[in-house]
């Protein structure tokens, strides 16, 4: 069914002319309230086709919308008729349009950018919030209001506890390009947090580069922020960003690096983040990225210095041992040897620490003076916060040493740190004869 001007809808709402047509189940027009009850530019949308299916689900997205009545993140609904054929809801007209209107001024600004983008995953955040999952997310979908972005379109709506709510499982919905993988072969009908979140990034991508979203292109935007975009569009759902309180902290920190806000530290914040989310999404990492972390790294202050070093796990280190990165390892643990002697750890951390420092003295690319530093470290460590797991580690890292070229080093270091659980290792328990040697001296 198609309505012309002047044509009058439900005994109330006079037709005024045609908003938008480009709707696949559902047009848009302008009205007026026949019985001034409600003023100002309003706005009608109908459902336009007569099949079952399209039917279902436009009372589906009227019923969704109005669960959100008065949520300032999502269109508001001030009247519906879902049972007048056809149906049709009735809602404020927004004369600034979607995104898509402002795409110039949201491209050409930084500050824009993180400020509309906050605003749309805030947007998706109440629907999920609510366990409402989107579908069909996209730049178009989300209005420009007066107090700031309102998301809308809720015909793909997925309602709380529903595994599916169409009845066809081979109906393919939404919106070619912002779909994710698992969308397809009847995935839909099990939607969840990660594809919506999916479609975020989808979205930003094309606010940001006008490009058809099916396929990400690097080098258009910024690095930092196109680290968050793959990670949120990742063909694996595990890989994704679990939920949308973890990206937005990350386009937070992307934006640190590009406007400058966090200076240093919010690139060295970056720069670990997305080397940790690569190497556990994908198993991969560059070793310019590492290299550029280290080098940052070591013009922090010293409290930056320190808080940075409790955060980097074991993944980490073991990539410093590698060929291309071991030449970094003294450098790292000149840097890392500020946060052992700070000791403003838990005691149980000491053994953390022991077991990043083992991997780098069981490097066999790595220099023996630095080996023998990292043992030096997860001795300091464990002796401070007296922690016999962390004790044990560095007395399996002695006994195994057979290097004697190493040993010598090692001996230093056992002489320097002459701690009762160093001096009361079993002599014949030891592989190297010169630490062997030291032991029985004792």
């Amino acid at each position: 069914m198609n309505y012309s001007a002047g044509d009058l809808i439900d005994d109330r709402y006079i037709v005024s002319g045609i908003c938008s047509d480009s709707g696949g189940m559902g047009q848009i027009l302008f009205v007026e309230d026949a019985t001034k009850e409600k003023s100002g530019r309003l706005v009608l949308k109908y459902c336009r086709e007569e099949d079952d299916e399209y039917i279902k689900r436009f009372r589906r997205e009227v019923r969704l919308l109005e669960g959100f009545a008065g949520n300032s993140k999502v269109v508001s609904v001030l009247d519906s008729n879902v049972r007048h054929e056809p149906p049709y809801f009735v809602m404020d007209y927004y004369h600034n349009g979607d995104l898509t209107k402002i795409i110039d001024e949201i491209s050409g600004s930084p500050e824009k950018q993180e400020s509309i983008f906050n605003q749309m995953i805030d947007c998706i955040s109440e629907l999920h919030s609510q366990g409402v999952y989107h579908r069909d997310i996209k730049p178009q979908n989300f209005l420009i209001g007066k107090r700031g972005i309102v998301v809308s379109d809720f015909g793909l709506g997925m309602e709380p506890g529903s595994s599916s709510r169409f009845t066809s499982s081979s109906m393919f919905w939404g919106t070619q390009g912002y779909l994710p993988p698992e969308f397809g072969n009847g995935g839909f009908k099990g939607a969840d947090e990660t594809g919506d979140i999916f479609m975020l990034g989808k979205s930003l991508y094309v606010l940001l580069t006008r490009q058809n979203p099916t396929y990400l292109m690097e080098g258009v935007i910024h690095p930092a922020l196109f680290h968050v975009i793959e990670r949120a569009c990742e063909l694996d759902k595990k890989r994704r960003y679990q939920n949308l309180s973890d990206m937005k902290q990350a386009l937070q920190m992307a934006y640190d690096v590009i406007i400058g806000r966090g200076g240093r530290l919010g690139q060295v914040n970056q720069l670990i983040s997305s080397i940790s989310d690569r190497l556990a999404n994908e198993n991969k990492f560059s070793s310019a990225k590492v290299i550029e972390f280290i080098n940052s790294l070591g013009l922090l202050d010293d409290d930056d210095k320190i808080r940075i070093c409790l955060e980097i796990d074991r993944d980490f280190i073991s990539l410093l041992v590698l060929p291309k990165l071991v030449s970094y390892v003294p450098s790292f643990l000149k840097i890392y040897s500020l946060m052992v002697a700070d000791a403003q750890y838990s005691w149980a951390f000491a053994e953390v620490i022991a077991k990043n420092m083992k991997v780098i003295f069981e490097g066999e690319d790595v220099s023996p003076r630095a080996r023998a530093r990292a043992l030096e470290l997860a001795i300091d460590s464990a002796h401070q916060m007296n922690r016999f797991a962390a004790m044990n580690t560095c007395e399996s890292m002695i006994v195994s040493v057979t290097d004697e070229e190493l040993a010598v080093y090692i001996v230093d270091v056992m002489q320097r740190n002459n701690h009762s659980f160093i001096e009361e290792i079993e002599p014949s328990q030891c592989k190297s004869s010169a630490i062997k040697k030291y032991l029985k001296s004792l």
